[in-house]
């Protein structure tokens, strides 16, 4: 489960940038994770939860927020949802032609200080 190795990056990263500002306590971190992004949302909220008993994370709150994965179809070059389309472009068809054009992120969006 690597999403425990995420979670250790992300408090590296909220403690810089808590130093940076001067703040001492989060009340959340919000999550921007792509569908695509090979992170188990569940998974990433479970070793939070348990990473951050005994740090100065106890008291802050994950939120993710799931950014759809769409695709550039190469045979027509239109835009479309990739899993709500079943990898399927519903504009012309194509069945796997597509490059993915987002929903591989994962990204800190938004810090909430206490």
């Amino acid at each position: 489960m690597h999403e425990m190795g995420i979670v250790f990056s992300l408090m590296d990263t909220l403690r810089s940038v808590m130093k940076d500002n001067n703040v001492t306590e989060l009340k959340s971190v919000t999550l921007e994770v792509g569908e695509a992004s090979l992170v188990v949302p569940r998974f990433m909220e479970e070793c939070w939860d348990a990473a951050k008993r005994k740090s100065e994370f106890a008291a802050t709150d994950l939120k993710i927020v799931i950014v759809k994965a769409e695709g550039r179809c190469n045979r027509c070059g239109k835009i479309f949802l990739i899993s709500d389309n079943k990898r399927i472009c519903p504009h012309c068809g194509a069945a796997d032609e597509f490059v993915t054009v987002s929903g591989t992120e994962l990204n800190i969006k938004e810090i909430e200080a206490a």
